[in-house]
């Protein structure tokens, strides 16, 4: 058994305390989720059993002897491993030689992999074993998000570890990988490990979990067997009093009571606002891409291959220009082509793009938020060759007050929560002031009150004029929030349960 007992944890930096007094008791053989709002500190004490900080006070426990970790070796060699959301890879490096990493020091246990073709072997076969069906011989960077968070999983399984934490896995997950991933955890859980999930979606507790605890503001406010509770004594633990019938108040989490996201100029022009025309990425078998998007237009787009493509295509990113080369056909945004001109013409042109690589292509983990922020303000900010720093600092205090954020800008962007940042780059992006906001993944990382917030500020910028093209692979996450559903099958746009766009 682990059990962390009184877990404080003072951030002096940013004067905030992100844990107090917090505890949690975790079993062999057991899946245990750990629920709470965006922020509340699961994460951060979950990062304090891996390894990865230290406490500012309290203990950590393993069968009952006291342990004291000072990094994340110190907790794996206790046998406690955590995959996180977005698991960091070395680019170049093949599959299985990026699982291995940090395993083949002399006196540890896998030392055997000095030898790379037994190495490999080893890798091949605990694959096979957990019917994983990784490309172990394939580049890390080629992995798709799920692929990465079984490749961390190996990792810590050839590592034999008997506490495995995930940290919001299933965020960027469809619902084929998700169901994948709840097998995976009855599997490992069949075989004696310990499984803690850290999550923020009640019905995802329930489903999967055997018991559950709930932390708020920091505060462990109860943990109960998942038979002896049910969605609304969760919603009350978590939420409080900001409650109705089951559902969060919308206004939790708003530090000054108005909208949490600017708001987007009025477009009366009956054109569309963008219009696709031929599209075609010969490589990625899509042909012939066609869509007209009218101002005041909220459509979905979901299928299992090739959005990120498409998405990358309208924004001006190439997907891989050595390979692809320039799409064919055209991008028309609010009148102007800019199929192959790069994402400044697309934002020139009033687009606006969130992507759902929050820590690769939105920010810098290692550097202070500001200096991700920067990029955009620079634009608005620039007095000639200069940017006007007084400006910039205001501007980042507006929107971590949009984002309803209470933290300094000058933070580095890995101390803040996937929730907190995804709100954050939510609110960058609807302060452009743009008649299109492309989102991937957008109520990724959020709990109900913050999606709800967003689904309201979307809807009232849509009643406004402007319009959104929503990327997402989970289709429920459309159903009350877009005017329609499309769907990229075989290289062709269809409308959901309907014939070709």
């Amino acid at each position: 058994m682990i059990e962390l007992k009184s877990v404080s944890k003072y951030f002096p930096s940013n004067n905030v305390t992100a844990l107090d007094k917090a505890g949690i008791n975790l079993r062999s053989s057991e899946i245990h989720a750990l629920l709470g709002e965006n922020g509340t500190g699961k994460s951060t004490l979950m990062h304090i059993l891996a390894g990865f900080i230290p406490p500012s006070s309290g203990s950590i426990l393993i069968d009952g002897k006291e342990q004291r970790f000072s990094s994340p070796a110190d907790a794996l060699a206790q046998g406690i491993g955590m995959v996180r959301q977005h698991p960091g890879i070395v680019r170049r490096f093949k599959v299985w030689e990026d699982c291995i990493l940090g395993a083949e020091t002399p006196g540890h246990s896998l030392n055997l992999f000095y030898n790379p073709r037994a190495a490999r072997k080893r890798v091949h076969e605990l694959s096979d074993y957990w019917r994983f069906d990784l490309p172990i011989d394939n580049p890390s960077e080629s992995l798709t998000v799920s692929q990465r968070q079984l490749a961390a999983v190996l990792g810590l399984l050839l590592r034999d570890v008997k506490w495995l934490i995930f940290d919001e896995p299933t965020t960027v997950l469809g619902p084929d990988e998700t169901k994948a991933l709840y097998e995976l955890s009855r599997r490992l859980r069949s075989e004696g490990r310990g499984i803690i999930l850290i999550t923020h979606k009640l019905e995802e507790a329930l489903a999967i979990s055997d018991r559950i605890t709930v932390i708020r503001h920091g505060v462990t406010q109860e943990s109960r067997y998942t038979s002896e509770t049910s969605i609304e004594d969760l919603g009350y633990a978590i939420f409080g009093d900001n409650i109705t019938h089951g559902k969060a108040n919308e206004t939790t989490g708003s530090t000054t009571g108005s909208t949490i996201y600017g708001g987007i100029n009025n477009n009366t022009n009956e054109q569309p606002v963008l219009h696709i025309k031929d599209l075609q990425i010969e490589s990625l078998g899509m042909k012939n891409i066609n869509l007209k998007l009218k101002p005041g237009e909220i459509l979905g787009i979901t299928g299992e291959q090739g959005l990120e493509a498409l998405e990358h295509a309208l924004v001006g990113l190439p997907d891989n220009p050595e390979k692809d080369g320039s799409p064919g056909g055209s991008v028309i945004l609010n009148g102007h082509d800019i199929k192959g001109k790069g994402v400044r013409a697309f934002r020139k042109a009033g687009g606006a793009y969130l992507s759902a690589d929050r820590l690769g292509l939105n920010l810098a983990p290692e550097l202070p938020l500001s200096e991700s922020l920067i990029i955009h303000a620079f634009r608005r900010l620039k007095r000639g060759p200069f940017l006007d720093t007084a400006s910039l600092k205001t501007w980042c205090r507006e929107i971590l007050d949009r984002a309803g954020i209470r933290r300094s800008a000058s933070d580095r962007v890995g101390s803040f929560s996937g929730g907190m940042l995804q709100l954050i780059l939510l609110a960058r992006e609807f302060a452009e002031s743009a008649s299109l906001l492309i989102l991937a993944e957008a109520g990724s990382g959020l709990d109900k009150s913050k999606r709800s917030k967003l689904e309201e500020e979307l809807k009232a910028h849509a009643r406004r004029g402007a319009a959104a093209l929503l990327f997402s692979s989970d289709a429920e996450e459309f159903t009350s929030l877009t005017d329609k559903i499309l769907v990229l099958k075989d290289g062709v746009l269809l409308e959901w349960g309907k014939n070709e766009v």
